[in-house]
């Protein structure tokens, strides 16, 4: 055996390292192993250490690879031509090779993720085509593109779901090209934390164990763990933080956007792993909701609407729903219920802006949420969250049923419902006076656009002409009126929220709430001059807030920028009417806030020219736009859709 292998003529003069010793026995395939072993010698670096032009040990996946974290991306170009018309002989002995060099590498590299079978859960290029879900989701991904045409309908097709198409990026989308996922550098990383910290979570309370992550933070900057060591999913959850923390830090807004992108481009390509499907985790399921919340404001809610129902199923494909056996991530009761908690505030509050059944309503479990005060006089009054928590709860529980055959009963325990949860809140969210500290201050506003902005919704149906029919008209001036009071409370709040902190200005959740509310407000005629009057109040102080805000209303959604246009057109439309009605009175009742001025000074802040040209356009049509004609709802649900005159290509 050892003199066939020397006089072999394939052998080369100068092999490239000290041949192994021979076998004692002739392998059962002599010629396919000698043809592996030669492609090894004249095998070139891999793909992406040819891109980077770094050096490359020819192993499959190459250690470079490994250490970069992106072993799954590690094959080479495939010989043009074969000499055995049949390859399947070879694929034992790559294996076993692949298998060694695994070995070896998880050795040195206990942080990769080990899938349920004890197996490394690398994606295999054989699993792994061009128009993959996964590879589709990589756009840095080096493979070959047998099929451009295929490839390409994938790429606009499910790339701007997730706002990544990068065609139409205005610097919320998310940077291509972009393969390395490394965290920020230290100040960056504690900066970042910091105001997720202090500007986020006490809002959108999704991680139940902050200091935990906070201390993971620590080893990190202590150089005690390194990125390496951590799972998919912990990487996941810490890039989805720092982008959520830079929509709300205090840099420039091109810094401020471009970290959040670069940061939520991180944390989707850590999604991109089968762990999603077979290996669901409690950090991975916290980690898809802040990335939801970082869609949204991104001022991508569809992106964040899907991903939410993506959440959703994973929550329950592991018994999430379940409170008794409750799921196969062995967590704790009080884990399993902050959860569920969350999920159930972020699906409650798309739901109402969407106008969309929620997905969440097997985890909406009453006994998850503490007694009220009111029928319960021994617990305790309920802090923001808790407040929030059972908000999303009232809203599951009536959305259902005020289309029903009795219409008014159903106001009527929404109001009763309503009345006993406002009694039940703490002191500070209940009086404005009893606030001690600024976060206090900014939770009472924060709590007041919310729950008057989810009464206003379930009261919105009284404005359509088949509705309203059904009420006398007692009951139906009744529930106007607490309607009406909804939101003027709501938009009040939202420009007092705005003058303190810029949540009310970036979270889209608030933006929403409070323009949707306004919006109504302005399509609504009171019964008198004096509540008409409050309401062009309350209207022109809201335009005159926002255009001081104009860096952060020059990233509102196209829905937003036409309600904010309409509100503006229907202001200057009602002052034309007043001074034709009084001449006299018209010098006195001129407001500033809402001229002319103030009608055309947005666009300005609103982006390229194209756009700018736009919005001068739609004013144009909007002012000439017959509102009368319609009924409220139904100009409301013009303008808040996606849905644009033909002319302007918002």
């Amino acid at each position: 055996m050892n003199g066939s292998l020397q006089q072999t003529p394939n052998t080369p003069r100068y092999p490239n390292s000290p041949r192994p010793e021979a076998a004692p026995t002739q392998p059962p395939d002599l010629k396919s192993i000698l043809r592996v072993r030669q492609l090894a010698r004249i095998r070139k670096a891999c793909l992406p250490c040819r891109e980077r032009k770094v050096r490359c040990n020819h192993q499959q996946p190459c250690q470079t690879c490994v250490r970069r974290g992106h072993s799954d991306l590690c094959f080479y170009d495939q010989p043009r031509a074969s000499s055995s018309p049949t390859p399947q002989p070879q694929q034992p002995e790559l294996q076993v090779t692949t298998d060694s060099s695994h070995r070896s590498n998880n050795a040195t590299q206990p942080g990769l993720p080990v899938s349920h079978n004890g197996s490394v859960s690398n994606a295999s290029p054989s699993l792994l085509g061009d128009n993959s879900i996964i590879s589709v989701a990589r756009p840095d991904t080096t493979q070959p593109h047998t099929n451009s045409e295929r490839r390409t309908a994938f790429e606009t097709g499910i790339l701007p779901l997730l706002g990544m198409d990068s065609a139409s990026d205005d610097g919320r989308g998310t940077p291509a090209g972009r393969s390395e996922t490394v965290l920020a550098v230290d100040q960056d990383m504690v900066s970042l934390f910091g105001f997720y910290r202090d500007r986020v979570h006490p809002y959108q309370f999704v991680i139940d164990d902050l200091m935990e992550t906070e201390k993971l933070i620590c080893s990190l900057l202590n150089r005690e763990v390194q990125t390496q060591q951590l799972d998919n999913h912990s990487l996941c959850l810490l890039h989805a933080m720092m982008a959520a923390g830079a929509q709300f830090s205090d840099l420039p807004i091109a810094t401020r956007l471009s970290k959040s992108s670069q940061h939520l481009h991180s944390a989707l390509k850590y999604l991109g792993s089968f762990d999603l499907l077979w290996n669901p985790s409690k950090r991975l399921i916290q980690a898809l909701l802040i990335l939801g919340q970082v869609l949204q404001n991104n001022m991508n809610p569809r992106a964040a609407w899907i991903l939410g129902g993506t959440t959703v199923r994973v929550a329950l494909s592991v018994g999430l729903h379940q409170p008794i056996n409750h799921c196969s991530l062995r967590l704790s009761p009080a884990e399993a219920q902050q959860l569920r908690l969350a999920i159930v505030w972020q699906d409650a509050l798309l739901s109402l802006a969407f106008d969309r059944p929620p997905a969440s309503h097997e985890m909406d479990l009453e006994p998850d949420l503490p007694a009220l005060v009111s029928t319960n006089p021994s617990s305790q009054p309920l802090d923001y969250r808790q407040a929030m928590n059972w908000l999303c709860h009232l809203s599951f529980k009536h959305l259902p049923s005020l289309p029903q055959t009795e219409p008014f009963r159903n106001y009527s325990r929404l109001f009763h419902d309503f009345d006993l949860y406002e009694s039940s809140l703490a002191p500070h969210l209940q009086d404005l006076q009893r606030s001690i500290s600024i976060q206090e201050l900014q939770q009472h506003y924060s709590l007041i656009v919310h729950r008057y902005f989810l009464l206003s919704a379930l009261c919105r149906p009284v404005l359509s002409s088949q509705t309203k029919e059904k009420f006398s008209e007692e009951e139906y001036s009744m529930i106007l009126n607490r309607f009406q009071g909804a939101l003027k409370q709501s938009v009040r709040a939202f420009i007092k929220l705005g003058s303190i902190s810029n949540l009310a200005t970036r979270s889209w959740a608030f933006v929403h709430n409070g323009l949707a509310s306004a919006l109504l407000l302005s399509f609504i005629r009171q019964g008198s001059d004096a509540q008409d009057q409050d309401s062009q109040e309350i209207l022109a102080e809201l335009v005159k807030t926002l255009t001081e805000r104009s860096d952060d209303v020059g990233q509102f959604s196209a829905a937003h920028k036409k309600a904010l246009r309409a509100i503006q057109a229907i202001k200057h439309s009602s002052l034309e009417e007043t001074r034709c009605r009084s001449q006299n009175s018209s010098q006195e009742h001129h407001p500033t806030a809402v001229s002319s001025e103030n009608i055309t000074f947005l666009p300005e802040h609103f982006g390229n020219t194209q756009e700018q040209s736009n919005m001068v356009s739609l004013d144009d049509w909007l002012r000439g736009f017959d509102f009368d004609a319609f009924s409220p709802l139904d100009s409301y649900n013009f303008i808040m859709s996606d849905q644009v005159p033909q002319d302007f290509g918002l």
